[in-house]
This record gives C-alpha cells, structure tokens and sequence, in this order.
C-alpha cells in the first residue's frame, strides 16, 4: 500500500493508539493526525500515538473544527507524500481497521474516483445521526444530482487529483465533508461507495457533532444556490422592471435584465456555489449558452402567459422564471460547471442497491423478449441448461425458469454483493448456480444449450468486447444459441442519455453502445446469426442478436 491516513482528532478517546498500530501493522506506509486543540486532557493519547514509528502529530493551538483539521493534514500530505491519494477517518472510534483498509485498497484500484466508506443506518444507530442523514442524503441527491448512501461518513478516499483543490475551500467544520463531495462532482470524478460496519458506542459519547449547530451549517452548504437564484432573481427582476418602465419593450427589458444579472451571477455560482475549478475559456461559453437559451425560454413565456391569461409584463415574468429554475439549476450543475466523468468502471454493487423504478418495466419487457428467443432456437423448448453471464442478482431468472423450466440455471458474475442478494433468496428456484468468476475468464466445464447476457459486452474496450463475446461460445455446445442484448447508438439513446448525464441519473460511466457491425464481426468466427432485432421500446435502445454455434470448437473457429 501507498496511501497515507489522515485522523483528524478533537480530545479522542483511548482507542485511538491501538487503532494506529493496527494500521500501521496492515502495511499502511503512514498516518497522520491533527491535534484540532484537543488540550492538555489528550496530551498522553497523541504522545503513544507519535511513538509508533510512521504517525505524524500536527496540531492547532485551538479548536478550529474537522474542517480545518483535514484542510491542515492535506496541505502536509501534498508536501510530504506528492502524488499520493489519502484516506481520512474519525477519531472517535466509529471506524474499524479492516474497513479503512478496505477503502485506502478501493482508492488504490479506482485512483479516479472519490470512494465513501458507508454506514447502514438501521434502528441501532442514535436517532439523530439517522435523520441527519436522511435529510442531508435527500439534500445532496438536488445538489450532486445523485444518491449517496452516506453523506456524511468520515471514511473517504480522496483521490490525487482532488486534494489540491480542498486546502481552498472556506468551510472549516463538518460541512466541509459536503462540499468535498459537491468538488468531486465539479472535478468529473465518479463516486464509489464501499460497505462498512457501522459503530456506535452507547450514547456516542465521543462525537463533538452539535445536531443545530454543525446541521444548519451544512444545510446552508446545499441552500448556498438557493440563496444565490434568489439574490439573482432580484436583481433581474428588478432590472426588469425599471427597464420595462423606461422601455415598454419585453424584449429589451428581458435583455438588459438578464445582462446585469449575468455579471453578478457568474462568479459567485462558478467558485461558491458549484465549486468549479475548470477554465473560464471552458466554462463561460456554456453559461452564456445557458443564459441565452434560458432568455429565449423565459421571454416565450412571458409572450405566452400575457397572451393567454391577459397578465401584466412583470407577474408574467415572476412565473416564467419560477417555471425555469429547476431547468437552470440542472443545466448549471451538469453542462456548465461539471467536467466530463472519466470513463470510470460501473459500480454495480450501487446499481443493486438502489436500482432506478424504470428498471422494473424494462426489465418486464427484456426478459419477455429473451423467453421468446430462448424458446424459439433452443433445441428442446424445455429442460436443457441456460448460462446467464454478468447476472449478479439475476432479474430474468424467475420468468426465464418458470416458463422454459431447464434442468439448471448457472449465473456467472464477479459482483459480491449482487450474488450474495441472489444466493440469500428465501424463494431462490433449485435449478439455480451461482458462480464467482470474471466473466473475462470464465473456467467453467460446461456445454450450455443457450449462454445469454444483457447489459454485459458493452462495457468494455473493443479486445473486452471480444472477448466477453468468445466467453459466451465457449461456453455453449455446439448447435447451441448465444443471445446478446447491448444498447446501441440510436439517435433515442443518445438523446436519452445525454439527457439522464445532464441530470446527473447517469450511472454506467463505462457504457459504451456497440454498432451491431462490431458485434456480428465478434460473433463471426463461431456461428451465424439468426436473428437480430432492436428493441425500440427500450429508450435506451437494445439491440438482440441471436446466434447459432457452428460444429466447431471456438480455438478451432478462430484458427480456421
């Protein structure tokens, strides 16, 4: 391991050597500890702590908050440990070794996303942390356009490329961990959440969290563009009005108002609200996209609502804008002050998780579509052997088994937590195997009558892609069929996809949809196909290919 932990600590309790050791004994190359005033009470802790050969003790003369005391441990680590990601993690107890372990390795193996150690808030944590979170949690989806399970947890790997950028930010207590999240969002970086126990002692006795205090503090952090939007609203309308007054023009008051609020409004969203560290060459093209699209509507609903509802120019104006707050707030957040997400693996175990409503009826509709091709080519409309790859916890399985009956259904993934929900179903049909392996390199012995997968081959480079195909045939016995459901580039997908990424629902940044040439050159050397058809229904439009294994060996195809 290369990542150094960072334990910022305000009078900690006695746990805190012990938990250093252990770090340190788990191969951690250094820890570092900010004494945030903890005074003379603390004084035996931290001089056990700096015992141990590889802490690093800085300390403030008085209590500055956990945000100060991070933004302290940061600028050292950048000096000390250059290049280097970290991981932070509470004081208090909260945090078990094995878990900061688990995080600093998920950072390592993901260096281009924010990785979150989350909690499960169940009924054994203190009521107050559970309604903190639940409110904070409904916050933040508004303002990061996402969910995170845990916005508050002090268990965070921080990659390389956003610690030069949090030394800077004003905040100073807990509502620093927000707006860390809010400048990943604005940096482009994915987010990775990791499962960990969650620890309370009773009473939680060792949190110096103040539930009024420290809350309204981070309430105010996911209020600041609220705040701002009205501060704005203001002076637009009141621009507006005046201009309106002089002018009895619409059009030219809607102008000179929207100018004047463009000089104010800018800056204060670009490094206040959004925390937006991109270029103004970047930047200020879009927003001035934005504003001038955002006019153009808000002018044809002034236009429309006083030649509908005969209103005056100045309640017409009040509404439009009201009606196109959400839309703005959206288009800012998203298109002008977020960079491109990097091409980040998918966390699925997210996906399990919290999968989207709409998944429900696409995936009714998915697996109607498989059971009628299954049906169809299988040589025995019944009983045989059916090979999901990239199943987790499969959602076609229960109509697939009811309707086709196989004598066994082996699911293929390397997800925990997917195979684990569905290894532990209590109604969990007996044909069912479920196998832990990368669907890269699948080692299974068998000779499958039909290997499918949906949502798997696209994930993938171009050698991936064609590799996951080769996996499905090897798989399958000759005269076996191998069905392959992948989005494809349709101009409904790319419309509806660049929208969701706008709303930030986005949640497969390594989805890349496959021309069908692609993949009927992948499936060539081993069958033909027999049919091929795009599923319309599904917005982010699929496309089924079924294919037939010739009488040959995949090695033998490939030679040949």
């Amino acid at each position: 391991m290369h990542t150094p932990i960072l334990i910022p600590a305000f009078r900690p309790g006695a746990a805190l050597p012990s938990l250093v050791e252990k770090l340190l004994e788990a191969g951690v190359p250094a820890v570092v500890i900010v004494d945030d005033g903890s005074g003379p009470g603390s004084r035996e802790i931290f001089e056990r702590c700096a015992a141990l050969a590889g802490v690093h003790i800085l300390r403030h003369e008085t209590n500055l908050g956990k945000g100060a005391a991070l933004k302290t441990g940061l600028r050292y680590i950048l000096e000390v440990f250059p290049g280097c990601g970290v991981v932070t993690a509470d004081a208090d107890g909260q945090h078990a070794p094995e878990d900061i372990i688990q995080v600093a390795r998920a950072l390592e193996q993901n260096p281009g996303c924010l990785v979150l150690g989350c909690r499960h808030f169940d009924q054994h944590v203190p009521v107050r942390s559970r309604i903190g979170n639940l409110c904070t949690r409904a916050l933040a989806r508004v303002i990061l356009g996402e969910v995170v399970q845990d916005t508050q947890t002090g268990l965070r790997g921080l990659p390389a490329k956003l610690l030069p950028y949090l030394p800077e930010l004003s905040s100073n207590g807990y509502e620093f961990e927000l707006d860390v999240l809010i400048a990943s969002k604005h940096l482009g970086l994915g987010i990775r959440e990791e499962k960990i126990q969650t620890i309370y002692a009773p009473g939680n006795p060792t949190s110096h969290f103040n539930p009024l205090r420290d809350s309204m503090k981070i309430y105010f952090v996911l209020f600041r563009f609220s705040l701002l939007s009205l501060l704005t609203a203001a002076l637009d309308n009141l621009v507006f009005f005046f201009a309106y007054r002089t002018t009895a023009s619409v059009l030219a008051a809607q102008a000179m108002s929207r100018s004047v609020a463009v000089l104010f409004n800018y800056t204060a969203a670009r490094r206040a609200v959004f925390l937006s560290h991109q270029r103004h060459k970047i930047v200020f093209p879009k927003y001035i996209l934005v504003v001038v699209a955002s006019g153009a509507a808000s002018y044809g609903l002034i236009r429309l609502l006083m030649y509908l509802f005969a209103i005056p120019p100045m309640l017409a104006k009040l509404s439009a804008e009201s009606l196109l707050f959400a839309a703005s707030f959206v288009l800012q957040r998203d298109f002008v002050f977020t960079q491109r997400l990097h091409a980040a693996a998918t966390d699925w175990t997210r996906y399990y998780r919290s999968a989207p409503f709409t998944a429900r009826f696409t995936r009714m509709y998915t697996a109607r579509v498989l059971v009628a091709a299954l049906a169809k080519f299988r040589q025995q409309a019944r009983g045989g052997v059916i090979v999901e790859l990239g199943g987790g916890n499969s959602c076609f399985l229960d109509r697939i088994v009811g309707e086709l009956r196989p004598e066994a259904y082996h699911v293929v993934d390397n997800n925990d937590y997917g195979l684990q929900m569905l290894s532990q179903r209590p109604d969990k049909p007996p044909q069912v195997r479920v196998h832990r392996e990368d669907v890269l390199n699948v080692k299974l012995d068998l000779r499958a009558d039909a290997v499918f997968s949906v949502g798997l081959i696209e994930h993938f480079d171009r050698a991936g892609t064609k590799q996951a195909v080769l996996k499905h045939f090897e798989l399958l016995a000759p005269g076996g069929y191998a069905v392959l459901s992948f989005p494809t580039p349709t101009a409904l997908y790319r419309v509806a996809r660049r929208l969701t990424e706008w709303l930030g629902l986005w949640s497969f940044p390594d989805e890349r949809p496959l021309e069908p040439r692609e993949v009927r050159e992948s499936v060539a050397p081993y069958g033909e196909v027999v049919l091929e058809k795009t599923l319309w229904p599904l917005v982010y439009t699929q496309h089924l290919m079924v294919v037939r294994k010739r009488e040959l060996d995949p090695a033998t195809a490939v030679s040949a």
